[in-house]
């Protein structure tokens, strides 16, 4: 009489089955497209350390998900990562990711950045031409699109600048939203400044325009009475080229 397997047989031969079809063949096909994460973590890297490092706080780069259609040969060597034509570290911008060996290939990858930062929001809402002061503002951690030096984070950057446009009570301040005070009233008399051969000639006059620090403003000679264009040197001088 033929001895049958043991239960215990059964088990180890039952096991070992499992193994063989759930192991990987030896020399299994290599992928038939670039994985898109190696893309966008390709994309994040060159961005990330494209940024300045002096910053008051996190900076996250991240990708616009890609087209789930999109299918690349995989690439046989590093990827290369460039800026798009024009592109720049900004909140919204954009990268070339490309594939230099095998069957070569690029794609344009939109990329974002924001900051994680300390920076002033107004307590109370204030009208444009305002002009702040610390006593105007508080400080609150949030994350903002772009960079730390797009937004106002010490009330030390208010000197000499005002609102340009209305700005409502807690939101983040960006630097874009202030100008900067005007030196030279229209109407202010002042003292137009002219070289030429190294020697300086020096004529009252009368700014016909407001002007900020290195702005051009159209002044009156009040000895000629003649009309000329300069620049605004200070409160009290324009300087015109001759």
């Amino acid at each position: 009489m033929r001895n049958r397997p043991s239960l215990h047989a059964l088990l180890l031969l039952a096991l070992a089955a499992a193994r063989v079809s759930t192991a990987a063949p030896e020399g299994a096909a290599a992928p038939t497209v670039q994985d898109p994460a190696s893309i966008a973590r390709a994309a994040e890297a060159f961005v990330s350390a494209q940024i300045p490092g002096r910053t008051n706080g996190a900076v996250k780069v991240r990708t616009t998900a890609l087209d789930a259609r999109l299918r690349l040969a995989p690439c046989p060597a590093p990827l290369t990562v460039k800026w798009s034509a024009g592109a720049a570290p900004k909140a919204r911008t954009s990268v070339v990711v490309a594939c230099p060996a095998g069957a070569p290939w690029r794609i344009n990858v939109p990329v974002t950045i924001h900051s994680e930062l300390d920076v002033l929001v107004l307590r109370a809402p204030a009208p444009r031409g305002r002009t702040v002061t610390a006593a105007d503002v508080t400080t609150r951690r949030v994350e903002v699109e772009g960079l730390a030096h797009l937004y106002v984070s010490r009330p030390g950057e208010f000197a000499g600048r005002h609102l340009a446009r209305a700005a409502p009570a807690g939101v983040p301040l960006p630097a874009a939203w202030f100008a900067a005070d005007d030196l030279v009233q229209r109407g202010q008399a002042v003292t137009i400044v002219a070289s030429a051969e190294g020697i300086q000639i020096r004529a009252p006059g009368r700014a016909l325009a407001s002007g900020a620090l290195h702005e051009r403003v159209r002044v009156q000679n009040l000895s000629s009475l003649k009309v000329v264009e300069g620049v605004v040197e200070n409160s009290a001088e324009v300087r015109v080229s001759r």
